[in-house]
């Protein structure tokens, strides 16, 4: 394994986990703070320790990065792999701050991504970097007190596209210097509509208002929201997703198959039992409220970008909609407006092929 110089942009559970996970391995870790708005117990904590407290398998160790900043400058200079920790609804403001410090052949991670690597392109386009998308983070983790970090698991695979898909021999082999169980998906819009996010967080969020706002301390929505019936509106949603799939030749994978994929070895294990083991032994608490990401994040990004992907390739999204249009009335919010779609990524003029073409290339070329 090549020890590298990895820079983590954001300190939210991900980045906090990924820079105590990373530097217990022997990599140089920084660690960029974006903004104000979340997790500043956790920052000030770091710039008074000068360190995480990561509990992981049973033990507790303290580690320090070698870098706690919020200068984009300091972060990204001299780094071989910059991984965006950050919530997806940040790709745009991030993007023209992060992109002058890109280098060609240098490796930017996004975990999540759900599109984002192509926002990232259209400010990189006289450079050669590999972006890489994740469906989503490998440590299942939580902040627990601020500037501590539990890692409950890592799980066994990490399905990841790449953009421009032809890097994807290259991009592996710099992201298994972090982790050996990346397993490459066929572009990075796989990876965005394998993102666990997007069938269950707006379904389960949306169906238990009710319980969200008259009990929100006592509320854990895996445990509680998914009941039979419930769960038929994920397999509906499921099914539009997998018909998307379809169109754009890729395997239409259900949600229960990839999260097998990405969750345990043993992939003849009954799907659902997977799902059901985890929702009552390891899933998280909450939400406590609407304008929880389940909602905020979730609905306008995953739903949108399921929706403009369906319109282009001829699929209705019925389900998707509504929720968008449920999700929009229960908070006052027109998420349609904010939807990330391929509009925002710059590609919405594409053809099918043209668009499968510079998902592979990175490069937009129109066939007569």
């Amino acid at each position: 394994m090549q020890k590298l110089t990895v820079t983590l942009v954001g300190i939210g559970n991900a980045g906090c986990a990924f820079a105590g996970d990373l530097k217990l391995k022997g990599h140089t870790v920084k660690l960029l703070k974006t903004t104000t708005l979340a997790h500043m117990d956790t920052f000030e904590k770091l710039l008074e320790t000068q360190g995480i407290s990561v509990i992981k398998k049973d033990h507790e160790y303290f580690v320090k990065p070698d870098l706690i900043t919020t200068d984009y400058e300091r972060a990204l200079k001299d780094t071989d792999i910059i991984i965006i920790t950050t919530r997806t609804v940040a790709h745009e403001e991030l993007a023209p701050k992060i992109c002058p410090y890109i280098k060609d052949g240098q490796v930017i991670l996004f975990e999540p991504g759900n599109g984002g690597s192509l926002i990232f392109a259209n400010h990189t386009r006289n450079r050669e970097p590999v972006y890489a998308e994740a469906t989503n983070i490998p440590l299942d983790s939580r902040i627990i007190a601020p500037g501590k970090v539990a890692i409950r698991y890592e799980k066994a695979r990490n399905p990841i596209g790449f953009f421009p898909a032809k890097e994807k021999d290259y991009g592996l082999e710099i992201l298994r210097n972090l982790y050996g169980n990346f397993t490459p998906l066929k572009h990075v819009v796989e990876a965005a509509l394998h993102n666990p996010n997007l069938i269950i967080h707006p379904i389960g969020a949306i169906m238990s208002v009710v319980r969200i706002e008259t009990e929100p301390n006592k509320f854990w929505m895996y445990k509680e929201a998914f009941t039979p019936s419930v769960w038929n509106i994920v397999e509906k949603l499921d099914s539009e997703k997998m018909r998307i799939l379809e169109k754009m030749d890729l395997e239409p994978l259900s949600y229960l198959e990839i999260a097998r994929y990405r969750n345990v070895e043993d992939l003849t294990i009954n799907p659902k039992q997977i799902f059901d083991s985890w929702r009552f032994s390891a899933s998280p608490e909450g939400p406590y409220d609407t304008s929880t990401r389940y909602i905020t994040e979730d609905v306008p990004i995953c739903l949108g970008l399921m929706h403009s992907l369906g319109k282009k390739v001829g699929v209705k999204t019925e389900i998707c909609d509504a929720l968008i249009t449920l999700a929009s009335a229960l908070n006052r919010t027109d998420y349609w407006s904010q939807a990330r779609t391929l509009k925002t990524l710059g590609v919405e003029d594409l053809t099918l092929p043209e668009l499968n073409s510079y998902l592979l290339t990175g490069k937009k070329r129109t066939f007569k």
